[in-house]
């Protein structure tokens, strides 16, 4: 029963440390996407491609989802 605690405890801080690196590195694209995006690439913003702005959630879940990109993309060299 202790093990089945241990293993609960840890999934649920993994998931507690998972969240807040997705806050914090959404909040600092927040700040940043207004500033960056539409000075690097004025014309895709103008077009209406890429948004010049975006919601506070919307920059967590961009940052969320290019995260399970990069462990996606990456390949296991053990197998």
């Amino acid at each position: 029963m202790e093990k089945i605690i241990a293993a609960l405890l840890v999934g649920i801080g993994a998931i507690v440390v998972i969240g807040l690196l997705a806050v914090i590195g959404g909040t600092i694209v927040w700040l940043i996407w207004p500033v960056a995006v539409p000075a690097a690439l004025p014309g895709l913003v103008a077009s209406g491609t890429i948004a010049g702005s975006l919601s506070w959630w919307a920059s967590v879940c961009l940052t969320w989802l290019c995260g399970l990109l990069i462990k996606a993309s990456q390949t296991n060299n053990n197998k």
